[in-house]
């Protein structure tokens, strides 16, 4: 039987996880008796490497969303039979010839079924629908989905699923949103990572462990995170795991271009050069040697997913530790099927905003990882068997289904879960850990409650709530406010995320609009957390920006609240989602929040503010009198009360469509005339309530010296014009000096000097 395997393999960039998928794969589909043909991006093949003895391309997809689709649906009108609809010369029509020579099509492992990656979930949907349409047996294997997932991928990720006759997810979450998106898909299951075992002996025998070595992958990009501090705190979580036990460090590439070098590498160099122990650093290395290299260390530091595989199959003493919400479901899963609940450290946890350095954590995570060695080497080395059998009876099923030798419902039901999973660290830690992760059993009390105004704008509400998911500080408590909108449509959006908002979002349906700052106020009352942030739908904020705000306003003690640098970023909406067409800074010119400056016009939106709930007590809630420029009048009443503090980080996007008409517009453009009325109904009250205490002289005496600048500077402006006016009819008929130049130069290259 001949099938063909898609992963994302032979690219530019070396991808030691996606190529220890591929190999372990095509072992596995070999040792059964299969003819594995990969599917290849013919880019490069790795150090030292070379192309597989049978491959076929692989679709490529543009990265721009707009593109995206639109070749995505081209492919589509081709194999319902309009050949048409793309040209002769695109690679889809040599594709579909190649995969007639196949009998069944498998898509390998991976975290690509995420919008985050959206170019790549494609391919996957394209390639499973073009097998489908010849006839061909479809499975998908050792993915992740997710979590990051507009409504159109969720659409477009139901049309895989069905594709596929069997799907193997990797961890918990990811079954559990395939079940939600298809739930009547009668065989979507938990397996392992594809490349599980990878560099272990193949005869099953435990491998033997370096104790004294400590294996080190970090990723290039340390996003979301500032490139330096997340260098320095991975200098100093080494140093803190050598400093107990005595471990030599070998740091192991997973990511770089195997002739320009640049991705892990560089980062390696920099970490390397912060490092107090001798570090050696090694070049990228072919998937099986790198595997393998990992996978003979008795101590492994990562913040990528592969590493953490290796290392935990191995019975190593494994640190993972994830970057961002997209990391950090992947890692925990793999350790969870090691049988290791909350095993992952986020690196927000090690991380102290104030001073941009490695917490007081790095210690206590490092003591943590020591201490438990003996145990978890034992527990690991315990549940290796089973693991190993697992996998086997996976890929036995895999190949059933293939050849028909079974059905993709009998395979999905002989998948056995594994044991409950123990909690892997002490209570006091867990505690510790939890305001960053929501893996561990020590549910914190809510620091921020986050109120977030809707109204039948249900792909921008999707948006804002994986906003949310996606802050590094995860001990917040989300109150969405229906301002009268759709209310079953708003609680399906909501259902979509329960899973991984373990209980801490809640929704108040209001029956009848009564204004924004309403609606603001009804979550005030909702919510209870000692923080407040109003978090409007169609506006979003960096990663870190909870985490920073509170990190701050724990320094300053003295202030009531804190604004952020905010970037203002101009969108449309495209049947598939939004595009960004232009992003740059508000406000510029401005190092700080004083009552001066907001004076004449509110200078920040409430996407950029973090205050302290006690402030209502003194000044009151929102003003339910004014259906806009609420918040303008909540931070002018706040910078009269309280100092407010600034952070000079671009940690907030106030987003824009100024094109966009209905419920998707922008209140400042749809209510403009709204905005411009209610902005001076606030000063008439202001000035009134002036006037009254303290008469009318000095705003008389100001607005009529206000009155008189002003026609000075008319005045002065217009003498201005009438002198250029003057000088441009003095200039009419004669040639400037330039222009008489520019004939003489002219005049002396015709002449050929």
């Amino acid at each position: 039987m001949r099938v063909a395997l898609l992963c994302d393999v032979d690219q530019t960039v070396y991808h030691v996880g996606d190529e220890a998928i591929a190999t372990a794969t095509t072992r596995r589909l070999e040792a059964r008796g299969l003819q594995v043909t990969r599917i290849s991006r013919h880019e490069k093949y790795g150090p030292g490497g070379r192309a597989a003895a049978r491959t076929l391309p692989a679709l490529t997809f543009p990265w721009p969303l707009e593109q995206r689709a639109a070749y995505l649906g081209e492919i589509r009108r081709v194999l319902a039979g309009e050949r048409d609809a793309l040209p002769a010369e695109d690679k889809l029509h040599g594709i579909l010839e190649r995969l007639r020579e196949v009998d069944a099509l498998v898509i390998g492992g991976g975290g690509s079924l995420t919008s985050r990656y959206g170019w790549l979930l494609d391919e996957r949907i394209a390639t499973a629908e073009a097998a489908r349409s010849l006839g061909k047996r479809v499975v998908l294997s050792g993915q992740s989905l997710g979590p990051e997932l507009t409504d159109a991928d969720r659409a477009a990720v139901r049309s895989l699923l069905d594709a596929c006759d069997l799907v193997g997810l990797r961890d918990a979450l990811s079954v559990r949103i395939a079940r939600q998106i298809a739930p009547e898909h009668p065989a979507i299951v938990q397996v392992l990572d594809d490349a599980h075992g990878l560099g272990l002996p193949e005869d099953g025998t435990p491998p033997v462990l370096d104790e004294r070595l400590l294996s080190v992958t970090l990723g290039g990009d340390g996003d979301p995170f500032p490139r330096e501090q997340y260098a320095g705190i991975a200098a100093a979580l080494i140093d803190a795991v050598v400093a107990r036990t005595g471990a030599r460090v070998q740091m192991v590439p997973h990511m770089a271009d195997p002739d320009s070098g640049g991705g892990d590498l560089d980062l390696h160099r920099e970490v390397a050069s912060r490092v107090s122990a001798e570090v050696e650093q090694l070049p990228i290395e072919l998937d099986t040697a790198s595997a393998a290299r990992t996978s003979a260390a008795g101590w492994v530091l990562s913040t990528r997913f592969h590493p953490v595989v290796f290392g935990a199959a191995a019975g190593a003493a494994v640190l993972a530790v994830p970057l961002n919400r997209y990391g950090a479901t992947r890692m925990d899963g793999a350790l969870r099927a090691h049988g290791l609940a909350g095993g992952a450290v986020p690196l927000a946890a090690l991380w102290d905003p104030r001073t941009g350095g490695p917490s007081a954590l790095v210690d206590e995570v490092a003591d943590a990882l020591v201490a438990a060695r003996p145990a978890e080497h034992e527990h690991l080395r315990a549940r290796a068997g089973a693991l190993r059998s697992a996998g086997e009876s996976w890929w036995d099923g895999v190949v059933d289904v293939l050849t028909g030798a079974r059905s993709a419902t009998e395979v999905a039901a002989a998948v056995e879960p594994g044991p409950e999973p123990q909690q892997r660290w002490p209570e006091p830690l867990r505690r510790a850990l939890a305001p960053y992760s929501t893996a561990v059993d020590a549910a914190p009390a809510p620091s921020a409650a986050i109120i977030l105004r809707t109204r039948d704008r249900l792909r921008l509400l999707d948006r804002a709530i994986q906003d949310v998911l996606a802050q590094t500080r995860q001990d917040w408590e989300l109150v969405v406010v229906d301002d009268a909108g759709d209310a079953a449509a708003v609680d399906a959006v909501l259902a979509r995320h329960e899973g991984e908002a373990a209980g801490r979002i809640r929704v108040r349906h209001r029956t009848a609009s009564s204004g924004m700052e309403a609606a603001s106020n009804e979550g005030l009352r909702a919510s209870s957390a000692p923080h407040v942030a109003v978090h409007d739908d169609d506006d979003t904020w960096h990663a870190t920006f909870l985490q920073e705000t509170l990190a701050h306003l724990e320094a300053h003690p003295e202030q009531e609240a804190v604004v952020v640098r905010t970037l203002i970023v101009h969108e449309h909406e495209t049947a598939t989602g939004f595009v960004e067409d232009e992003v740059f800074p508000s406000w510029p010119e401005i190092a700080g929040v004083r009552l001066v400056d907001y004076l004449a016009v509110n200078r920040n939106v409430p996407i950029a503010m973090l205050h302290r709930r006690r402030v209502h007590e003194a000044i009151g809630e929102y003003d339910e009198s004014l259906p806009v420029v609420g918040d303008y009048a909540f931070h002018l009443a706040l910078l009269q009360h309280a100092e407010v503090g600034f952070l000079d980080r671009p940690l907030a996007q106030w987003r824009h469509r100024r094109d966009a008409a209905g419920a998707s517009s922008n209140s400042m453009y749809a209510m403009s005339d709204g905005h411009r009325h209610f902005d001076a109904v606030l000063r008439e009250r202001a000035l009134r309530e002036w006037t009254r205490e303290n008469g009318i002289g000095l705003p008389l005496f100001l607005a009529k010296n206000t009155e008189s600048t002003v026609e000075r500077s008319e005045e002065r402006i217009l003498e201005e014009l009438r002198a250029l006016r003057e000088e441009v009819a003095a200039l009419r008929g004669r040639r400037s000096p330039l222009e008489e130049l520019g004939r003489r130069a002219y005049r002396r290259v015709r002449r050929g000097r």
